[in-house]
């Protein structure tokens, strides 16, 4: 077999994909055997998948199949996710004729515009995609049980979900109320991760925005902030000279807004506000006015950095803030601009900083002291003034403590004193609760930018009960985490989660149960529907009206009595696979989806059913960059299976970083995999060719077969723990890139007599997670059988690890290297090369060096064993150089016998003749320098 040809690997992968389909070996059904029910997040089918997508499914592959090789009943199930908004979005820009959808349809997917045009239905885009998706899975040898495929339209699924809100309704977690949430203003309707450009989750911020009345009028100057506590230092009050301001009617009061604020006045405050004015910066500037929380009044005045479009147009300066400081700096030093507005210089020139908060280690004065750590100077350095913001507000959040200056709040930390604050504004009215998406810009799935509405008798599910956090993170703390640095981020999350709306007016999916007007919403129809795996199958047939709650309470919880026998068969089914064993997701997910997974599993299941790991993986980059649609550098799966062949690309999207980790996938890297596979395939050819050796007692091997295997069994020691964990960089290193490198060595030196066979009898399992297909392949010309994927995964050989022959190889290495090296400065090819090998003596020095760690002690103990002290003394200055990583050296006739076995080796290699000699026997003057695993070269 060539593996460097593409039609091979096209051959191979479809003649191992049909045997195992007509096989059924991925089919997996309870049984005597421990189990272990794994699942990727379902794929959302409204375009093909590119190599990006292949990661998480790779790496659930990957630990599927190495589970079956351990021996368990493994279930690998698979789903489409059709929910939502964003296949009637694509569908509809089809239908519209969309230039930019047919363009990349076209260039990046190869798809025909007369084929995309038949994609204008919503479910005709779904049910081809998820061919297309399907396809591309089994080409990429995911060991899926197809049985179980179901889509989120399906009307079975859609009781299963129903049957989830009825319960989450039951136990007082699905609410209904006002509440803010991201809403598209073209579909009219809330949107969520899903339904967005780039699944960008919409986070929505408390921008509370505080009454600040004109003195002298009726108008009240509403000012925007995401930090009310330092209302208690405010010092004056911002306005944007540039910017348009409106006045508002809202009930019985007049706002002054930016003019891009009036539309948050409608959607989150009173829908009946009007705008009845208008009123210039310059009227604004220079005023006075007064707010809560303090007695005295503030000062308007310009800055450029304010944008009157964001928040409520209008900010208050509490002089900490360094943005805030350098500004005022800037002001203070241009009189013509104080002239301009026709401020009072003096006024302006008096204004300074109120310290308010303490943090330990830093001045009063915090803008200036985190200005001066940044080296700030100006306010125009923009970045670096927005960077040391960044800092100072993390300080001050994680360990800021109000000052005594502060009354009522002096003492409270940061955090508490804003919600005191805020509790206390709404209460006396001074103030108004808004909101802002925290990562804007957010477009919808029809290009429409996202605002935030406030929604009335809108259905939430409420992550915000505290008992079901205190339950979620009992689940969390028992499951295993890969990556483990990961756990805070999740803590992090189910901590800060709040109501989450949970139906929309429109999008595929399920129907809202309290509400058929309504849809289930993407993020909350995909928290448990694991568990719908493990009986879909065997719902084939069965009407979706019978799918009752009574149905579901006895197959999901086991309350009351089963409707009929196959429904006890279906909860036998259940409860064999359950709990979910690990859970893979891209770790973008983790803010969202994740803890959604945790959160209902544990309100609906008993514990012993909650799941047990959760493992998310970084995502891949094309050529260093990340792919998106607009820089045209999207591969998709199914062309790069045919330009490179499955394993490839499975073994390359998954072997270049750490899990956490963005990988990159190139050009190089393919073709650096299947230049090695070449290399395997001859061996394995060869291999296969020799009969298996096996008499007892018969020697069977060379120094360096012994050399491979140990080197192997040594890997084999490692690789358990390494899979188990999900080490997949650490894994492809030692079983691929290492391997090779070892076989290059063994080809070398084994002259044309490989004695692979114990060697590919191992190693082919240990690979075959990686790289089905070609293992299948390989597995097969050896005579394995049946196939590969069943095996079971070779327990390291302990007698076969071998350290005195893995050092003596690493000698050879290290000598042919070094005759290399010396031949090319002398600048001539060698005649005669003899090696001379350090004496005894000098190998007792290097023990009494690893032991005494000191030149001194060194001399002294090798008096004491009336050395040869000069010898010594010449000795010793080369060992002491690496005393601190000076190993264990080869006895001296370990090391001859090494050397003499690689004779032939390195005459074959050198063209000439090579002699190995003890120190003592060699009469030339060089001989001397011989040192332990360090022999003296004479090249003549």
């Amino acid at each position: 077999m060539d593996s460097s040809s593409s039609t091979n690997f096209a051959e191979i992968e479809k003649k191992w994909s049909e045997r195992w389909s007509a096989e059924k070996v991925f089919e997996s059904n309870p049984e005597e055997r421990e189990k272990r029910f794994l699942t990727p997040a379902f794929p959302y089918p409204n375009s093909p998948q590119h190599i990006g997508h292949a990661r998480t499914y790779t790496t659930t592959d990957i630990y599927a199949r190495y589970l079956r090789l351990k021996g368990y009943n493994v279930l690998f199930p698979m789903a489409f996710h059709v929910t939502g908004t964003p296949i009637l979005a694509m569908a509809r820009r089809i239908g519209e004729g969309d230039k930019e959808v047919y363009e990349i349809f076209d260039k990046i997917y190869g798809i025909p515009p007369e084929k995309t045009k038949t994609l204008s239905d919503p479910k005709t885009l779904v049910m081809h995609f998820s061919k297309e998706i399907e396809v591309g899975m089994k080409e990429m040898g995911f060991s899926i049980d197809w049985r179980r495929k179901f889509y989120s339209f399906d009307p079975i699924f859609n009781r299963f979900i129903q049957w989830q809100f009825l319960k989450l309704k039951q136990l007082g977690l699905l609410v209904q109320g006002e509440h803010p949430i991201a809403w598209c203003p073209k579909d009219n309707q809330a949107v969520g991760g899903h339904d967005t450009k780039g699944d960008a989750d919409p986070e929505l911020k408390d921008f509370i925005w505080i009454k600040f009345h004109l003195k002298g009028s009726d108008l009240i100057l509403m000012t925007g902030t995401t930090r009310p506590d330092a209302l208690l230092g405010q010092s004056n009050l911002w306005v944007d000279p540039h910017g348009k301001y409106k006045i508002v009617q809202v009930k019985k009061e007049k706002w002054v807004v930016g003019e891009g604020a009036v539309e948050k006045v409608y959607d989150q405050c009173d829908p009946n506000a009007k705008v009845i004015g208008e009123i210039s910066p310059k009227e604004l500037i220079g005023k006075w006015v007064s707010g809560p929380i303090v007695d005295y009044e503030l000062y308007t005045l310009p800055a450029d950095f304010i944008d009157s479009s964001v928040g409520s147009g209008l900010v208050y300066s509490a002089l900490e803030d360094p943005v805030d400081l350098y500004e005022l700096r800037k002001l203070q030093s241009a009189p013509d601009r104080v002239k301009e507005y026709s401020l009072d210089q003096n006024i302006v020139a008096k204004l300074k900083p109120i310290p308010i908060i303490n943090i330990e280690g830093m001045g009063q004065d915090l803008g200036d002291s985190i200005g001066k750590e940044f080296g700030i100077t100006s306010a125009d350095q923009k970045e670096k003034l927005e960077e040391a913001k960044g800092e100072l507000n993390r300080r001050v959040f994680r360990k800021g403590v109000m000052n005594k200056s502060c009354g009522k709040y002096s003492g409270m930390t940061v955090p508490k004193c804003q919600e005191a604050i805020k509790v206390d504004l709404l209460k006396s009215r001074d103030a108004v609760m808004f909101w802002e998406l925290n990562n804007k810009p957010i477009y919808c799935r029809c290009g429409t930018h996202l605002i935030v509405k406030l929604l009335g008798n809108q259905w939430f599910i409420d992550y915000s009960n505290e008992s079901w956090k205190v339950k979620a993170k009992e689940c969390l703390s028992q499951m295993n985490i890969i990556p483990e640095k990961t756990r805070a981020e999740y803590l992090a999350t189910i901590d800060w989660l709040k109501q989450k709306a949970c139906a929309r007016s429109q999008g595929l999916g399920t129907r809202f149960p309290f509400d058929e007007k309504l849809v289930i919403e993407a993020l909350s129809d995909s928290t448990i529907y694991m568990a719908f795996y493990t009986i879909s199958h065997l719902l084939h047939g069965r009407k979706h009206e019978q799918l009752d709650e009574q149905f579901f309470d006895y197959v999901l919880l086991g309350k009351g009595t089963p409707p009929d026998k196959q429904a006890e068969g279906m909860r036998a089914s259940f409860l064999y696979w359950y709990p979910l064993d690990s859970r893979h997701s891209g770790a973008d997910l983790i803010r969202n989806h994740l803890p959604f997974f945790i959160l209902n599993h544990v309100a609906i299941f008993e514990k012993k059913l909650w799941p047990k790991q959760i493992v998310t993986n970084g995502f891949v980059l094309m050529d260093g960059k990340k792919m998106s649609k607009s820089m045209g550098n999207i591969l998709p799966l199914r062309k790069a299976i045919a330009e490179y062949g499955a394993d490839v690309i499975r073994f390359s999207v998954v072997a270049g970083a750490e899990i956490s980790s963005d990988t990159d996938f190139n050009r190089t890297v393919a073709e650096g995999v299947r230049s090695r596979l070449a290399l395997i395939s001859k061996l394995i050819e060869e291999s296969s060719k020799t009969k298996k050796p096996a008499k007892k007692g018969q020697k069977t091997h060379s120094r360096i077969d012994l050399w491979l295997l140990s080197r192997l069994n040594r890997k084999i020691s490692k690789a358990h723990d390494l899979y188990e964990e999900l080490a997949i960089r650490e894994l492809a290193l030692e079983l691929f890139y290492d391997v090779v490198s070892d076989l290059q060595w063994y080809s070398k030196r084994s002259a044309g007599k490989v004695n692979l066979h114990d060697f590919f009898h191992k190693w082919i399992v240990l690979i075959s997670p990686f790289m089905p297909h070609i293992a299948e392949e390989y597995w097969e010309q050896i005579g394995g059988k049946p196939f590969v994927s069943l095996a079971k995964i070779p327990d390291a050989d302990e007698k076969a690890i071998d350290d005195l022959v893995e050092h003596g190889e690493e000698l050879i290495k290290t000598v042919h290297a070094d005759i290399e090296k010396i031949s090319g400065i002398i600048g001539k090819k060698p005649q005669k090369v003899t090696l001379c090998i350090a004496n005894e003596q000098k190998r007792q020095l290097v023990e009494i060096a690893k032991e005494k760690k000191s030149f001194e002690g060194l001399m002294k103990e090798a008096a004491a064993q009336k050395m040869d002290m000069k010898m010594v003394s010449t000795v010793a200055k080369n060992i002491m150089k690496n005393v601190h990583s000076i190993q264990k050296p080869l006895p001296e006739q370990d090391e001859l016998e090494t050397l003499e076995d690689a004779v032939k080796f390195l005459e074959s290699e050198f063209s000439c003749k090579v002699e190995v000699l003890p120190e003592a026997k060699s009469k030339h003057e060089k001989a001397k320098n011989a040192m332990p695993d360090k022999p003296a070269i004479i090249i003549e």
